[in-house]
């Protein structure tokens, strides 16, 4: 009893912690023009570290803008799968617009920093 009654504890410590920082990113392709199934990005942000994965094929542009529409952070999202993190501890807090855009269109998504 005791072991779970700690496990249970170290679980909702953990939560607590990091669970308040941590956000999923819902993208959304911004031009509609295929049929069929779409491959969406997947994209969360946890302590001021974006993770981006994407299971389609080419090179990416990624783009964030923050509230006012100006580009505050820029780079390149090799689209094969795999996880990439960005530190985006540069960018200030606020709101701020995920964009990617390549071969297979433009994805955009919402995020905020505190």
């Amino acid at each position: 009893m005791k072991k779970i009654f700690a496990a249970l504890i170290l679980i909702l410590s953990f939560a607590c912690a990091y669970g308040q920082d941590y956000a999923e990113i819902t993208m959304s392709r911004t031009d509609t023009r295929t049929r069929g199934i779409i491959e969406v990005p997947e994209a969360s942000i946890s302590h001021e570290l974006l993770v981006v994965s994407f299971p389609s094929s080419g090179l990416y542009s990624l783009y964030i803008e923050d509230g006012m529409g100006n580009i505050v952070y820029t780079s390149t999202l090799p689209a094969d799968g795999m996880e990439y993190d960005y530190d985006l501890s540069g960018i200030g807090e606020g709101f701020f617009t995920l964009t990617l855009e390549g071969p297979s269109g433009e994805y955009k998504g919402e995020f905020s920093v505190n």
